[in-house]
């Protein structure tokens, strides 16, 4: 890894090539240092290594039905030193630089068994020590390290904490163990890791982890393999992100809400697949339907429609009874087998129909950001000839738009909104936003809004007089930062690893 790879995560020399705001930044590299002598006997890490949360445009709860998502990497991190562990090599040392996060040191020579049922932020941890153990070659050990960490991606927040946690540690493990993987590699890695945990993850918080680059928008899609596509995002309008401050935990309520929306995705498509007569055996996700019956998405939304729309709920002994297959076979099949899903009733009408329109609105989004791109950089004699080009600035309603329509969907097709995020949106749309969604699983957690630079600061002095002071306990926002849960931002760099000089 000494010659520059594009398709390897870099080494980074120096913290400016990573943060905007180097001197924050900075601080949390030397209290990472100065902690991991203390708590390891003097011992100095041998790298860092980090990996981002994300914020997602567009794009919500495709992704495990095989459809591309908008997303970008945030500046907020997880970051871990790491020294190996010379006292025991049966042994690795997980500490976190927040006292919160209780430390463990785990015995991982007879392997490594993750209890669903305690949750522990280690866990995470172990998930992606139990990833890179597999994909290790048969007989290859290995080795034991001392780890610690340290995060500002908002918990519960919907921006992709846990993955950011089991990203880092993928990158770490495997990089301390001489298995060499490209960026995609490790994101199909940390897909795999994460789901250890039991949540069926569809693998865009992981693939943005890691394939990000600053100042640019990436379009992803996962079949029938995985590419990116640069986005450019419009000029003169800004990305806020507001936290609802409502937690938004995807592993503790997965029985009732994301694992249940998997499962709905997977049943709806079964059904539409058995009803327009293809191989239904072999349909797992929405877009397996799409690619067997070679259905453009308003095809796929008009089979919705036709089929599913009359009966919107569904037990498992209807659907079972209609593939003539028994209830063992189906809970065994298209029921995650890490948090069991605890529902009695499916709703697959509505899921259907919001995959296949929110897929539309990804690839729309994306596309009107590449024409406003495309003209921006039309040679000077073409942009005078233009007459169309007064035009040019007229997009970011249309963004605005489709970033509503899609936060509507969520709410009341998918209903993985709540109170407290219709709320916000609708706050921050009355107060100078073009467009505002919830953005992440939903349920809590942040929004996303478009708007004008000349609005940002009256923007979210209006969020705290109109959410924060009204709906929000004083005692939560006490020993919070606001520009913890209330801020701008751009694109950032994806996971990479650190100098031990820095």
């Amino acid at each position: 890894m000494e010659s520059f790879n594009p398709a390897l995560p870099s080494i980074v020399e120096s913290l400016d090539d990573v943060y905007k705001n180097f001197g924050n930044n900075k601080k949390r590299y030397d209290e990472l240092n100065e902690t991991f002598s203390k708590i390891y006997n003097g011992d100095k890490p041998i790298f860092y290594f980090r990996a981002p949360g994300r914020v997602n445009l567009i794009g919500e709860h495709v992704d495990y039905s095989g459809y591309c998502v908008l997303p970008f990497a945030l500046e907020q991190d997880t970051i871990v030193a790491v020294s190996f562990n010379k006292l025991n090599n049966d042994i690795i040392n997980i500490h976190n630089c927040n006292e919160k996060y209780t430390s463990k040191s785990i015995d991982v020579s007879g392997g490594i068994e993750i209890d669903m049922k305690r949750h522990h932020w280690t866990n995470y941890v172990l998930a992606a020590w139990k990833g890179v153990q597999q994909a290790m070659n048969e007989g290859n050990k290995l080795k034991s390290v001392n780890l610690l960490y340290s995060g500002n991606v908002p918990m519960g927040a919907g921006v992709s904490s846990s993955s950011a946690l089991v990203c880092v540690s993928t990158l770490a493990i495997s990089y301390c163990n001489n298995l060499i993987l490209n960026k995609e590699e490790l994101a199909q890695l940390s897909i795999k890791s994460e789901r250890f945990v039991g949540v069926e993850s569809g693998g865009m918080d992981q693939s943005i982890s890691f394939l990000a680059e600053q100042n640019t928008a990436k379009l992803i899609e996962f079949h029938p393999n995985l590419k990116t596509y640069d986005v450019q995002l419009p000029k003169g309008v800004s990305f806020v992100i507001c936290n609802s401050l409502v937690d938004s935990l995807k592993v503790i309520t997965g029985a009732t809400n994301y694992n249940l929306r998997v499962v709905e995705c997977r049943l709806a498509a079964v059904l539409l697949a058995f009803y327009t007569g293809l191989s239904w055996e072999k349909v797992r996700r929405l877009r397996d339907v799409q690619h067997q019956g070679n259905y453009d998405l308003n095809q796929l939304i008009q089979l919705t429609e036709q089929y599913l729309s009359e009966k919107q709920t569904y037990t498992r002994q209807e659907v079972a009874s209609i593939l003539d297959i028994s209830v063992e076979q189906l809970v065994k099949t298209y029921f995650p087998s890490g948090i069991a899903v605890q529902a009695e009733h499916f709703e697959l009408y509505k899921r259907a129909r919001h995959v296949f329109t929110e897929t539309q609105r990804v690839y729309q989004f994306s596309e009107i950001c590449k024409q406003q791109f495309n003209q921006q950089h039309q040679p000077q004699q073409s942009i005078n000839n233009n007459s169309d080009n007064n035009n040019n600035n007229d997009i970011t309603p249309e963004l605005g738009k489709l970033m509503n329509e899609s936060h509507e969907s969520c709410s009341k097709l998918f209903e993985c909104s709540c109170p407290e995020l219709d709320t916000l949106t609708k706050i921050c749309r009355e107060n100078g936003a073009l467009g505002s969604r919830l953005t992440g699983a939903g349920w809590g957690g942040c929004v996303i809004s478009l708007v004008p630079n000349s609005k940002v600061d009256s923007f979210l002095d209006a969020i705290d007089t109109h959410y924060y002071s009204k709906f929000v306990n004083p005692e939560k926002l006490k020993n919070l930062e606001k520009s913890s849960y209330s801020f701008f931002t751009t694109p950032c760099k994806g996971a990479c690893i650190i100098s031990s000089s820095v």
